[in-house]
């Protein structure tokens, strides 16, 4: 899904139907009914089957239109347009078997149907596509095979990883510099005898002389080796145990990763001390973090159900006011620096209005987007986040990228929560060295009893807007310049913990 996230203004320009999934979709349910055999003799009444096959064409076109079905080019299909495609079916599926047992009590219709009738879909999507691409890969290898053979570069692959799939893809699709591989060679002996698209995995480096001199003798010729080892070390090291063997054949050692700019071996050691995160300190406090995890993970499940239908008014409201999409997406940094996307009931117009002129602020604010916010609305989206572990309930908020400290902080070591510290001591009237203190206070003291104080007070302030509280602030700075001071005098990672603001 990640991969296929776009800008709120731009997300509508990609929802499609293709003509030939439509059609497959209004197949689908029939050769479902055949399938099971279903009568369809004179006595028998036809309109729950025109019922359910009217209502699975259009879930069918519906749900592949929200689940992008046909963006994916054929030519290219992957596992994840797999998967797009079995989600899709199943939501298409679900939605006619609910409508029809609402209208019909699925009268005449065999309970089996709506198992059937998904596999049929999904069967029928994936296979169009994996037809499609098919023919296409023939004419490709097609194409590869008119290079004369006087022509080609035989090449040995070193590592049996992700690298070397992508290179043999590479090659047998373009057949860059006439390149052909001619075997493969793996540390890993278990992997010795099976193939990368049908290339055979010969041995290790060490067997690498006997196979050029088996390769020799039966006319295949050998230009080099090249070592498609993701891991840098990793990659130098085959690299020392060939360079002797191919310096006294001539032939030539290549690195992948090198020449597609992964890394050089002229790439300097970066020092960790200057790019790592502050570890939580070692207290009771993360322990209380793991058992957190979880259950707010279970909590915000219960509490999507329980708001359900503060969604649906939230997304009724959005659509009638500001049009699709109803939830859009932010980039943020998550836990341990690592970028995560929340996801937010759009509360402003776009940027751009359809003259192409950029709107100032106040002009994208609407009165729905303003009740949203002053609420908390537009961020039960985010519950999903929970749910999916790359938020909590509870936890400094995630910050856009511009908004991080520059060093790396403390309050990145945790997962970034709905609410937290810094918001029930100010929001948006901290600045953002007070927020980053209140939150790594925050992660130094966190408990049962100081997460119940936050949720409690988050109700208040969202009934009373923020207020800027200067106890805990204090306290939380005091800290602060605390941790600073005894950085520099020694470089121990004691944690000084300040009198409780609580």
């Amino acid at each position: 899904m990640r991969r296929r996230l776009l800008p709120s203004s731009k997300s509508i320009l990609s929802r499609r139907l293709a003509v030939a999934d439509l059609l497959l979709a209004f197949l689908a349910p029939g050769v479902a009914f055949l399938l099971r055999d279903a009568p369809f003799s004179p006595e028998v009444h036809l309109e729950p089957y025109a019922i359910y096959i009217g209502a699975a064409t259009g879930f069918s076109a519906l749900f592949c239109i929200q689940f992008r079905v046909a963006d994916g080019l054929p030519k290219f299909f992957s596992f994840h347009d797999a998967i797009q495609i079995a989600k899709a079916s199943a939501c298409a599926v679900t939605a006619t078997t609910i409508l029809v047992f609402t209208l019909t009590r699925l009268e005449s219709i065999p309970r089996s149907i709506p198992p059937i009738h998904f596999l049929a879909l999904t069967a029928a999507l994936i296979g169009a596509r994996l037809l499609f691409r098919t023919v296409l890969h023939r004419q490709e290898v097609a194409a590869v095979s008119d290079v004369p053979h006087d022509k080609e570069r035989g090449v040995i692959i070193v590592g049996a990883g992700r690298l070397a799939w992508f290179y043999i893809r590479l090659l047998d699709t373009f057949a860059a510099d006439n390149r052909r591989v001619v075997a493969i060679l793996d540390e890993n002996r278990t992997l010795h005898g099976r193939s990368i698209f049908g290339h055979v995995i010969m041995g290790d480096t060490g067997e690498a002389t006997p196979l050029l001199d088996d390769l020799s003798q039966h006319g295949v010729d050998v230009h080099g080796f090249v070592i498609c080892e993701r891991e840098r070390d990793k990659a130098l090291e085959l690299f020392d145990r060939l360079q002797t063997l191919c310096l006294e054949r001539g032939l030539e050692l290549e690195i992948l990763a090198e020449q597609i700019g992964v890394y050089s071996r002229e790439q300097e050691e970066i020092v960790a001390d200057d790019h790592s995160i502050k570890e939580a300190p070692a207290s009771g406090s993360n322990g209380y973090f793991t058992v957190k995890r979880l259950v707010e993970r279970v909590l915000a499940a219960v509490l999507m159900l329980a708001f359900s239908p503060l969604f649906a008014l939230a997304g009724l409201l959005v659509r009638i006011d500001l049009g699709a999409p109803v939830i859009f997406w932010q980039r943020r940094i998550g836990r341990n620096g690592r970028p995560i996307y929340i996801y937010k009931f759009k509360s402003m117009r776009n940027a751009v209005d359809a003259s192409g002129r950029r709107l100032q602020d106040a002009e994208r604010l609407t009165p729905v987007g303003r009740f949203l916010r002053a609420t908390r609305f537009d961020e039960l989206p985010q519950l999903f986040n929970v749910v999916m572990g790359d938020m909590a309930l509870i936890g400094p908020r995630p910050l856009l990228l511009v908004d991080q400290p520059a060093e790396h902080s403390l309050r990145l070591s945790i997962a970034p929560g709905l609410t937290g510290w810094a918001q029930i001591h100010g929001g948006k009237l901290v600045t953002a060295g007070e927020k980053n203190a209140l939150d790594e206070w925050y992660v130094r003291n966190a408990s049962l009893r100081l997460d119940v104080a936050i949720v409690l007070r988050t109700l208040v302030i969202v009934l009373t807007g923020d207020r800027r509280n200067e106890g805990g602030l204090s306290a939380a700075l005091a800290l602060a310049l605390q941790d600073k001071s005894q950085e520099l005098c020694d470089d121990n990672n004691n944690v000084v913990r300040a009198p409780s603001a609580f």
